[in-house]
């Protein structure tokens, strides 16, 4: 069944948008903002396991810069992880100042805590896979 939430922050004058979708027990979580909403960086986490960042190319010789949002909310979210998460971000905001660029980081965490909050409050049921009889499935 699947689930959907919305958390926004506006300060310094811009707003950072999550959108998290629950899919059995997996989050897909978007970061958007700013004057033009993208997809640049994708972290992937898992409750008991690694953390993995992709920064796509912005410009030439520029990659995305958001991994430093997506990484901050895997690291808050990490602990009431159920499965897995994949963390999609992309914010620009025209002519940024440096007020603004360390708002990000705080309207981040605020984000964070909002959708680790939704997370210890929406548990979802056990799921029970069935694989096919004599196939390896390995995910």
């Amino acid at each position: 069944m699947t689930e959907n939430a919305e958390f926004a922050v506006t300060q310094a004058g811009y707003t950072i948008t999550a959108r998290v979708t629950r899919e059995s027990r997996d989050l897909l979580i978007e970061i958007i903002g700013g004057d033009v909403p993208h997809y640049g960086v994708v972290t992937t986490v898992q409750a008991n396991g690694d953390e993995q960042t992709i920064a796509l190319p912005s410009r030439p010789g520029h990659h995305h810069e958001e991994g430093a949002l997506t990484r901050s909310i895997a690291k808050i979210i990490k602990p009431v992880l159920e499965n897995n998460a994949i963390i999609v971000s992309g914010m620009h905001v025209n002519a940024i100042t440096p007020v603004q660029m360390r708002a990000a980081g705080k309207m981040t965490r605020q984000l964070g805590e909002q959708i680790r909050a939704w997370i210890t409050a929406h548990p979802t049921a056990e799921i029970t896979e069935r694989f096919a009889p004599g196939k390896n499935h390995n995910h």
